[in-house]
């Protein structure tokens, strides 16, 4: 089998420092190729939210690594630096907060290609990536309060994809959708990752969704959470 696109090993979480540390993710390993889906499931308050943040290296672990690509990526004292970012992209669960309300969908995607690849001319790339998506392409020139949510969620899983990521990470990204909306957008979020040819990590607590998936990985609360 090839060489896995993200790799946790034995990663954990924690807040605080010292004697006030309190650990909010128990030991974590498992690998994800390319082309894979897996989610991430498991009671409130396992650290799955915290899991997703330290995959797109968003904060550090406590303790454990994480490699992409067979690189590293995050441990205790190393973080991405910003040549990588653009190989793990995050699909956030409030994806109108996360555009700048005053541009339109195109120039927020050509923003990101830009500052993650340094490539100017980001058309191609946009218009590659809604397809994937399966976003309208006039969708693409609205601003964010114009979408929908379904087409807001759309529109961040077209952001994603169009710098070229080895790895998305989508935290809940259903949750605030109504059941049909969300069906449609799983959809396309497992489709879209798939032909790009990227791994896919999905924390959920839709159970339906977590079966649309390759296989599950579960998270149990931190034995010590005082």
């Amino acid at each position: 089998m090839s060489l896995p696109v993200l790799e946790v090993d034995e990663v954990t979480g924690a807040y605080g420092r010292g004697a006030r540390m309190r650990q909010v993710l128990a030991p974590t390993t498992f690998a994800l190729h390319a082309g894979e889906s897996v989610a991430v499931v498991g009671p409130s308050g396992a650290g799955k939210s915290t899991l997703a943040d330290i995959v797109l290296g968003l904060r550090a672990p406590a303790s454990g690594a994480v490699r992409v690509q067979g690189e590293a990526w995050v441990e205790p004292t190393r973080q991405p630096v910003r040549v990588q970012r653009r190989l793990v992209q995050g699909v956030p669960q409030d994806p109108a907060a996360s555009f700048v309300p005053r541009w339109t969908i195109r120039i927020s995607i050509a923003q990101a290609v830009r500052r993650l690849t340094g490539v100017r001319d980001a058309d191609e790339a946009i218009l590659r990536a809604a397809g994937l998506a399966h976003l309208e392409t006039t969708l693409l020139d609205h601003r964010p309060a114009q979408l929908s949510g379904g087409q807001a969620q759309r529109a961040a899983i077209a952001r994603a994809l169009a710098v070229g990521p080895q790895v998305l990470v989508a935290d809940e990204p259903t949750s605030a959708l109504d059941p049909e909306t969300a069906n449609s957008v799983s959809q396309a979020l497992l489709a879209s990752a798939a032909e790009a040819g990227a791994g896919l990590l999905i924390v959920t607590h839709d159970p339906h969704l977590a079966q649309r998936c390759t296989r599950t990985v579960t998270i149990a609360p931190p034995q010590h959470n005082s």
